[in-house]
């Protein structure tokens, strides 16, 4: 069963995941234009610092890349079921949890095609390089934080995306509520405790998203191709 899952996945996005496998092998390209010497050439005249500055310019596309991935894999996942009001499901002889490992298997390895194509492409830009002493190139690190980047991100979206779109509004508002309730509730609390005036809850709870080992931190950790 899993054949027909990764087929009708592949057929309703093979479009839209070509044009991200091509820009998932241009990237790292686009990153490295004009920095660096060809191989035999003195790169002792080379700026470090510039030659870093340069490529974490690049940087920040890498992480907006992996999340678009995963969120166009997450939410195409469930489209045909939508589509058919869920109903080809049950003519399986699977359980649900069985249908939707699969499905969820079946994405993952849709994702491994522009994950291939960031490390081809990672390799080739790093390839031609002859970087100044103290810098070193980390192609198979950058693509291997592209990889769980992915995968996040597309778990995430799946996870939404099975459901309706009721209920994907509802937890993206509560979720919005509960931080609007946090804001507030700090606040108030300001006036009565001085801990609420040196401690934003809030402020606490994206920290620990978004720092190791919060669930963010595949995103906001280093990108760069080129580093000390």
């Amino acid at each position: 069963m899993y054949q027909p899952m990764l087929f009708l996945h592949w057929k309703q996005i093979r479009m839209v995941l070509a044009l991200l496998v091509v820009a998932s092998f241009g990237l790292p390209l686009l990153a490295v234009e004009g920095l660096g010497t060809p191989p035999g050439l003195d790169a002792g005249s080379l700026e470090a610092y510039r030659l870093v500055l340069a490529s974490q310019t690049w940087a920040v596309f890498f992480p907006v890349l992996a999340a678009a991935i995963g969120i166009i894999l997450g939410l195409s996942a469930w489209n045909w079921d939508h589509q058919l009001n869920h109903i080809y499901p049950l003519s399986l002889p699977l359980t649900r949890w069985e249908y939707t490992m699969l499905k969820m298997g079946a994405g993952v390895t849709l994702a491994l095609l522009p994950v291939v194509g960031m490390w081809i492409g990672a390799h080739l830009a790093t390839a031609f390089l002859t970087l100044p002493a103290g810098l070193n190139a980390y192609p198979n690190e950058l693509t291997i934080r592209f990889l769980f980047a992915i995968v996040f991100f597309y778990g995430l979206m799946f996870a939404m995306a099975a459901g309706t779109i009721k209920t994907t509004i509802w937890v993206m508002g509560t979720f919005v509520g509960l931080v609007l309730f946090a804001l507030l509730g700090n606040d108030l609390l300001a006036n009565y405790y001085d801990f609420f005036v040196r401690v934003n809850v809030v402020d606490l709870f994206f920290e620990w998203m978004v720092e190791a080992p919060g669930p963010f931190q595949v995103i906001t950790g280093s990108w760069s191709l080129i580093d000390v």
